[in-house]
């Protein structure tokens, strides 16, 4: 993957401020360059990451349908079967948020279902929206504004790898006691878990620049 470092703008110099990046950082503003795909711009005053071009928004797409397939399966089938003494239990994660009602700890069952299902639920329908005018129609979502500001906001609340990571922990703690059978969603929920790391590696700032190339 090759990186450019862009040079810092030059006082009283006049460019669109559609050609202007700024640092994060530093603060160091820049004009533009073009970029290949799988480049990436960095501030030569304190190294920090100005801005990628990313992959075509067609491949994401598919990336992101085929996490919404994934979310399915994960949310439709049991997670763990566990076994003792002849009598069998299952549960899928719609369940388990459901039993944390039934057992006076709503709260709990409240942020597994937020964290867990609706949060990335509503990520993957946004993008997929923002995605599918884009690549598909070639046109400018009508709510492009409100769907990226929902999904910076979103993102921070994401989080079906720690609710992964939580079962698997409980996991290896039932398994001297029980015979514990793992089921279709455990494996989803960790191929949902990958797809869902690489499509937040994707930054908010770049879907915007992506939107300002692919439509100029």
């Amino acid at each position: 993957m090759a990186n450019k470092n862009n040079q810092p703008l030059a006082i009283g110099q006049q460019v669109r401020l559609t050609e202007l990046a700024g640092c994060e950082e530093c603060d160091a503003i820049y004009r533009r360059v073009e970029l290949v795909s799988g480049e990436r711009a960095y501030c030569t005053c304190c190294g920090a990451e100005l801005y990628r071009r990313g992959h075509s928004f067609s491949s994401l797409l598919a990336l992101v349908i085929t996490a919404l397939i994934v979310f399915v399966i994960a949310n439709s089938f049991p997670i763990v079967i566990v076994e003792l003494q002849g009598n069998t239990s299952q549960t899928t994660l719609i369940g388990a948020a459901w039993t944390m009602f039934h057992i006076d700890r709503a709260l709990v069952g409240v942020l597994i279902l937020i964290t867990t299902f609706i949060v990335p639920l509503v990520e993957l329908l946004l993008l997929s929206y923002v995605l599918s005018c884009i690549s598909l129609f070639k046109r400018r979502p009508k709510y492009l504004t409100p769907a990226l500001r929902m999904l910076f906001l979103f993102r921070t609340w994401g989080m079906v790898e720690v609710f992964l990571i939580g079962v698997l922990v409980t996991l290896v703690k039932l398994v001297g006691m029980v015979t514990v059978i793992p089921g279709v969603a455990l494996w989803a929920f960790t191929l949902l878990s990958v797809l869902l790391v690489y499509i937040a590696s994707v930054k908010i700032k770049d879907l915007w620049d992506e939107v300002d190339r692919s439509l100029g």
